[in-house]
């Protein structure tokens, strides 16, 4: 048997997770393999009906041949529906591919989900999970199968009772382009970020700045450009080095009575830099000195590639 194709399901949103699947897609192609992304409005959760699900997944589709033409006819950036079809039709990797049905060869195809995809709903017969987060079905034996390929994209959060042996592939993608300060004049004021943190108990009723979490990139961007400090009340994400790199005095929020240790893995600590884990001068210092390292180390294209013969060898092993 030759595998043939790669599916890569991804949910269509704005957040790094998207990104990195994208990117993994992009890498792919880049080496001859046909890789393709399958988009889904939502990820299908442990209550999510065959019905509901694929409804979801026809209107959103149909939605790609609607958003186009409403961006013609709607110009105006201020106009709420023109900013969610750029929302929509945003696309921050290009050369990947969208498989637009879920009509393939079981046999010779690989579907890869992410984390929160609950259960085989394309029914692939070869499947990757990959933990781009903690594994959101720790105790759930129905949420995946025992025969499925498991990937963490770091230590930290893989889950040994699934991937013992400790696979991990990390997958990285930067636009310099894009993500880039560009202010090197006066700042003020904070901006937020809130995303996986929104279910956090010390989250503030109220913020004293924008929080970004749902603007488009370039947007984001903007802000990172305007304010002096930028808060994140999510723990793992590539937005707080984003904020540094753009200018910003970038401080993770900890929960009360924690460390950055008990969120970074020891080879993660060796490599921190240009963010502070915690409003303290001690912290604040740290992020400033180590913000040139972090500039430097965005260039991902030697590590990518690393990390892709890895990813590639570990489909050879399992699926021969």
């Amino acid at each position: 048997m030759k595998i043939q194709r790669i599916i890569i399901v991804r949910p269509h949103c704005v957040c790094g997770g998207t990104l990195v699947l994208a990117a993994l897609c992009r890498l792919l192609r880049d080496r001859g393999i046909d890789a393709r992304v399958f988009d889904i409005h939502s990820e299908p959760n442990k209550t999510t009906t065959t019905w509901r699900f694929w409804y979801s997944w026809i209107m959103h589709t149909l939605h790609f041949l609607v958003y186009p033409l409403l961006c013609k006819l709607i110009k105006n950036p201020k106009n709420k529906y023109y900013k969610i079809c750029r929302n929509f039709l945003y696309k921050p990797i290009e050369g990947i591919k969208l498989q637009w049905n879920p009509f393939f060869s079981r046999r010779d195809t690989i579907v890869l989900y992410p984390e929160r995809v609950y259960g085989n709903f394309l029914k692939a017969k070869h499947v990757v999970r990959w933990l781009l987060y903690y594994n959101p079905y720790p105790n759930d034996e129905n949420a995946y199968r025992k025969d499925d390929l498991v990937i963490a994209f770091r230590s930290i959060f893989n889950d040994k009772k699934i991937n013992p042996k400790g696979y991990t592939v990390q997958i990285s993608w930067f636009n310099s382009q894009l993500y880039r300060q560009y202010n090197f004049g006066k700042r003020s004021g904070n901006c937020y970020i809130v995303r996986k943190g929104i279910d956090r108990n010390d989250l503030p009723q109220q913020f004293d700045g924008p929080v970004i979490d749902d603007l488009l990139e370039e947007d984001k961007v903007r802000i990172f450009n305007e304010c002096a400090y930028c808060y994140s009340y999510d723990l793992q994400t590539f937005y707080s080095a984003i904020a540094s790199i753009c200018g910003c005095i970038s401080v993770v929020v900890l929960e009360p009575d924690k460390h950055k240790e008990d969120y970074l893995s020891p080879e993660d600590l060796e490599n921190l830099n240009g963010i502070a884990y915690g409003n303290t001068p001690e912290e604040i210092t740290f992020a400033l000195k180590t913000r040139d390292k972090l500039l430097k180390s965005v260039d991902f294209r030697t590590r990518n590639s690393y990390e892709l013969d890895i990813f590639l060898q570990l489909l050879h092993e399992k699926f021969n």
